[in-house]
């Protein structure tokens, strides 16, 4: 998890660092080798660079984007899994900008085999501060991302697929990250400070959820977890999103995977541990969840849990890089 100054407000993603403390107390199995149909979209950092793959669940592995000038990270498959977008932002910056540098962001898009690359927004095209988290509508005709314009604030805006035409849909002057889109695409769902709150304390950022012209905001979750980055589940039946419920430990605290789900209108815990687990993605059946992993002392790894929690598996890790946030091709 990486928190952005004060001035730039924030949006978390779940990127998380290596750090040296202790190591992980259990292990856990590997990937189940009988999917041979499935891949994922991640980056990962090489020789000081953070580039863009795609690997099958044995660990085939191929390189998509490859930029020895450039960071690249955040990738998202459009909904037919033929193009892709991901940000692209300077090498020389502090660590901690190596990626989530939303001040210096420019969105990309290529063909999903890493083909016809081009720049999609550069902050100037519209004058904003900072860009950030962009992803797909359902059917593949929009985007919607999370911008600094000219308030100041972070809000939250679409755009055509290629970029062009952005309306903000926010209404209100606080802080609006990581949204996504409902599986019908008439929904946003996203994290923001409740109406009325005035502060900075990022554990009082919750999920809600309001219409696509941006209407009618409900408020979902109310507790002192921090929570960021929700997914719909693609039945509509839930939204999987992650929550820091631990400041310090390790420097980058302890991140759970919860779950709201609309019938009962509750939130429960998916995955809560001594670890930074989060960026949720779902199957395209519901039934399972690739997510980021890092355990205090080993690099960031891939993984794989069943929706209910169980059967928690190692997809893909190494001793000698990270491997960052997915996107899932079935």
């Amino acid at each position: 998890m990486k928190i952005l100054n004060l001035n730039e407000i924030i949006i978390v993603v779940a990127l998380f660092s290596f750090c040296s403390c202790i190591k992980s107390e259990d292990p856990i199995p590997p990937i189940d080798e009988n999917d041979t149909t499935t891949e994922l979209y991640y980056y990962s950092k090489r020789d000081g660079v953070n580039n863009i793959y795609k690997s099958d669940l044995q660990g085939n592995e191929t390189n998509i984007i490859s930029d020895e000038g450039h960071h690249d990270w955040w990738v998202r498959l459009s909904p037919d899994k033929s193009k892709m977008l991901w940000y692209k932002s300077p090498l020389d910056v502090p660590a901690n900008k190596e990626y989530n540098n939303y001040k210096e962001a420019e969105l990309w898009m290529a063909n999903s085999n890493g083909s016809n690359a081009r720049k999609m927004i550069d902050l100037k095209d519209y004058n904003w501060l900072a860009q950030g988290v962009a992803d797909w509508s359902p059917d593949g005709t929009e985007l919607v991302m999370a911008v600094i314009d000219e308030t100041g604030h972070w809000h939250i805006y679409i755009t055509n697929s290629d970029g062009t035409n952005p309306t903000k849909i926010s209404r209100r002057n606080s802080l609006y990250a990581d949204p996504s889109w409902s599986p019908d695409g008439k929904k946003i769902v996203y994290s923001a400070f409740p109406e009325g709150y005035v502060g900075i304390n990022f554990f009082k950022l919750e999920i809600h959820t309001m219409n696509r012209d941006g209407s009618n905001e409900v408020q979902l979750t109310n507790d002192e977890w921090r929570d960021h980055d929700p997914y719909w589940s693609p039945d509509g039946k839930e939204i999987a999103f992650e929550s820091q419920w631990n400041l310090l430990h390790c420097l980058i605290g302890k991140w759970a995977i919860r779950k709201y789900n609309f019938d009962t209108q509750q939130t429960t815990n998916l995955l809560k541990d001594n670890n930074a687990n989060g960026l949720p993605r779902w199957t395209k059946d519901s039934e399972k969840i690739f997510f980021g992993r890092t355990e205090c002392g080993v690099y960031g790894k891939l993984m794989q849990v069943n929706r209910d929690g169980s059967d928690m598996r190692t997809v893909l890790s190494s001793s000698s890089f990270p491997y960052y946030d997915c996107d899932v091709k079935e």
